[in-house]
């Protein structure tokens, strides 16, 4: 059986997710102007552990948004596996993704997000243990490990032989948060380093309009969008004339 991604004429054009911004309401605004898919915002695993109403509620979605990918985050590899089998069985979204991005202090706090880049054997374990626990596709949302292209096609090669099936880059490094412009150059530097291995790549950051659409894809697979979708989501409606 195909999976999501497999389903979409490339470039995927998607729907990023952000952190109180991509609830159900702003999620089928997006699909309806034509993001081929939608991610949640991220949801603690230990909040889905343990049943907690506000995470339960989070990872609730219509039909009318397929296909959609919920996001989870933690650092305890045994849990997010845990957390990605409740959400396969009561939910059945079209994919789970673990997030490897967010770079707030929080996250640096409590171990999880773009901090967890810096150990690439126990973001390996993590990716590995959710990828077992399930049987829909499992991706992986992050920032640059570094500037270094080939410090970041080791990474996503780790991520793919752990079991991951696509990897969105945000262009930007942890440090970095949303300072300066997204490198679209590595991103595509990635994608031609990981050619001999099966898996999608989106790029994602400053995506704003189908010019720069153009100038930035490349050879990618597709792009997430956020702030330009939070602005107006019929940006999407734009970004499609790109196929």
């Amino acid at each position: 059986m195909a999976y999501w991604f497999e389903k979409i004429k490339k470039p995927i054009i998607a729907l990023a997710p952000m952190h109180g911004y991509t609830f159900s309401i702003f999620r089928k605004q997006c699909r309806d102007a034509g993001a081929d898919v939608v991610y949640s915002e991220m949801i603690a695993s230990e909040a889905i552990i343990r049943n907690v109403p506000q995470a339960m509620e989070m990872l609730s979605f219509d039909e009318e948004e397929r296909p959609i990918v919920l996001q989870i985050f933690g650092s305890n590899p045994k849990n997010m596996a845990k957390a990605a089998k409740i959400i396969e069985k009561k939910y059945s979204p079209d994919g789970i993704d673990i997030n490897f991005g967010c770079p707030v202090q929080k996250a640096a706090k409590q171990g999880f997000g773009s901090f967890q880049l810096k150990d690439s054997d126990k973001a390996s374990e993590i990716v590995a243990a959710v990828a077992s626990a399930v049987k829909i596709p499992i991706s992986v949302k992050m920032r640059l490990v570094s500037l270094d292209a080939d410090e970041n096609i080791s990474f996503v090669k780790r991520m793919s032989k752990a079991g991951a099936k696509l990897v969105a880059i945000h262009g930007r490094s942890m440090t970095q948060k949303y300072r300066g412009s997204s490198d679209w150059s590595i991103l595509n530097k990635i994608k031609e380093g990981c050619r001999d291995i099966p898996i999608f790549i989106l790029g994602s950051g400053d995506i704003d309009s189908f010019a720069k659409l153009k100038e930035s894809l490349g050879t990618l697979d597709g792009v997430l969008v956020g702030r330009a979708a939070k602005r107006d989501p019929k940006i999407f409606s734009e970004l499609q004339n790109i196929k």
